[in-house]
């Protein structure tokens, strides 16, 4: 087994979150290794889907923007105005590409694929790292990796990227939330069209269990036969996989170990929107380098009323999810939408919070807001 050479810091994951670091450290004073377990970041391509509340240096990467949400129900449907704060989308492939050609023409960065940490262990002045292959040595760890295995509930989806042969799609609106008629699940269908003839569009679950029924490629094929009757189209590629939503995900670890990215707890409990919140963590972390050791590390990425509210939210879902369809149209069924995409985007100020408690149905989140904890409550922490 070889032994590396000694770096500053180490990456565990060369995903959104340690590719993000990465970046922001490229061509500094530190010596940085990103170790990587798959061998091909971009096998899976995904498609990270934001407002423009916060500065990003990967504005150049933008597959589309949209100035007009829809989120509708069999009853009604609401545009959401987002001429302030623009809905966007980067997908993953453009993201991994653009920084790994920086890291590879960098001075301080190295980046290893394949490679399985197997364990960490603190020396004396030092923290060792061994994979199967190699040992490292560093100062510090920046980790991404999961932390624990079962969440109080997981976003759940299946997304198809569709190409038509004829322009059926509107691309100055996206579908932001199109909620199916299931009574007991919090199910909803996403549609982001990028042109007049092409559109990714997903199937959704809130659910604290695992779900199967309507996360297929046969579902997308009956939701274009339902809505877009005897057009002809191609599935190109598709995408699936699982966000944690649970505020009880934290970045506590051993003070030589930093959690990073959605399993440090950046992704936002009732929504699962994580990229902007990673870019916030990550300059973070940038500034707090050179004191990092003497550095006090927030054990919550978000603020203890924005988890409380994410409480709430996730305690009606899991009991009454239409219930729960029914809040969310009355959110969003008001002249201005700023506030609310503040809020969401975890970019609110105290204003905004009181805006977003007066637009949703008071009693039942009084209700869980004042209930107390009991052994019967499968969301008890």
């Amino acid at each position: 087994m070889s032994i590396r050479n000694k770096y500053d810091f180490i990456i565990i994951g060369a995903g959104c979150a340690g590719l993000s670091l990465a970046y922001k450290l490229i061509n500094s004073k530190y010596k940085i290794c990103i170790l990587e377990l798959s061998n091909n970041i971009n096998k899976r391509n995904k498609l990270w889907s934001f407002w423009d509340t916060y500065e990003t240096p990967f504005s150049h990467l933008i597959k589309k923007k949209w100035n007009n949400l829809i989120i509708r129900n069999e009853d009604e449907s609401i545009k959401i105005n987002c001429n302030r704060y623009k809905y966007q989308s980067i997908s993953s492939k453009d993201f991994n590409n653009y920084i790994l050609e920086k890291i590879n023409i960098s001075e301080n960065i190295d980046i290893f694929f394949s490679e399985e940490v197997v364990n960490i262990s603190k020396k004396t002045n030092l923290i060792e790292l061994t994979t199967k292959q190699s040992t490292y040595l560093c100062d510090h760890i920046f980790d991404s990796r999961p932390s624990k295995n079962n969440f109080f509930m997981m976003q759940q989806f299946y997304g198809a990227y569709v190409k038509s042969k004829n322009d059926i799609f509107d691309d100055n609106s996206a579908v932001f939330m199109e909620f199916s008629n299931l009574r007991n699940k919090f199910h909803f269908n996403y549609i982001l069209p990028f042109s007049r003839n092409s559109a990714l569009i997903e199937s959704t679950y809130f659910s604290s269990k695992k779900e199967y029924n309507m996360l297929n490629e046969d579902y997308i094929n009956e939701y274009m036969k339902l809505n877009y009757r005897n057009e002809k189209y191609e599935i190109e590629k598709v995408e699936f996989g699982s966000i944690p939503m649970d505020t009880s995900i934290n970045s506590l670890a051993d003070s030589y170990i930093t959690k990073i990215g959605s399993y440090s707890g950046a992704t936002r409990a009732s929504t699962g929107y994580t990229f902007i919140n990673i870019q916030k963590q990550t300059d973070r972390l940038a500034n707090l380098l050179p004191n990092l050791k003497s550095s006090r590390n927030k054990k919550y990425f978000h603020s203890l009323v924005l988890r409380n509210m994410d409480n709430i939210f996730l305690k009606i879902l899991s009991r009454n999810p239409s219930y729960m369809k029914k809040a969310l149209m009355c959110l969003f069924r008001t002249k201005s939408h700023n506030s609310q995409i503040r809020f969401l985007s975890d970019t609110p100020s105290f204003i905004d919070i009181i805006k977003i408690i007066i637009y949703l149905p008071k009693v039942k989140f009084l209700y869980y807001s004042l209930k107390r904890k009991d052994k019967n409550d499968k969301y008890s922490r």
